[in-house]
């Protein structure tokens, strides 16, 4: 009889899910949310952003510094921004590391005095340095 129990036992299936969860589902997950939070940063830090022109069709453009704290802040909202609107160029905020030495010269053809900067594509002389996103929807919506 304590034969049969056993064989009983050692065909339930009871800890088998649990830990093809814990096993496999788990760390897709936990890999998921690592990399949507730290993608935005290697885009900031490590894409080569040479920049040559102002792309006209873009909703506006970001001049940003890497070191500047206030600009790594705003910079995985505008990443994701771009990301959602990938196929929309006219909904594409084009961002501009001032930091990186191809792209010095946007600071003294813009004037640019502090980061994170916004200008339109449409008229270079509306700006906003801001970090408030509600601010910087309006302000890429049309506003001023």
């Amino acid at each position: 009889m304590k034969q049969r129990i056993k064989r009983l036992d050692k065909n339930k299936p009871s800890r088998s899910l649990t830990k093809i969860i814990i096993i496999k589902v788990l760390p897709v997950i936990a890999f998921l949310v690592v990399g949507f939070l730290l993608v935005p940063y290697g885009s900031m830090y490590f894409q080569n952003n040479k920049v040559d022109k102002i792309q006209a069709k873009n909703e506006a453009v970001l001049f940003y510094n890497t070191n500047c704290p206030h600009c790594q802040n705003i910079y995985p909202k505008i990443f994701w921004h771009n990301v959602l609107n990938f196929n929309n160029k006219e909904k594409q905020i084009q961002t501009i590391n001032v930091q990186n030495e191809n792209n010095k010269h946007y600071l003294a053809e813009f004037a640019i005095q502090a980061t994170p900067t916004f200008m339109k594509t449409t008229n270079t002389n509306q700006r906003l340095v801001s970090t408030n996103s509600q601010k910087i929807n309006y302000f890429i919506k049309g506003g001023h």
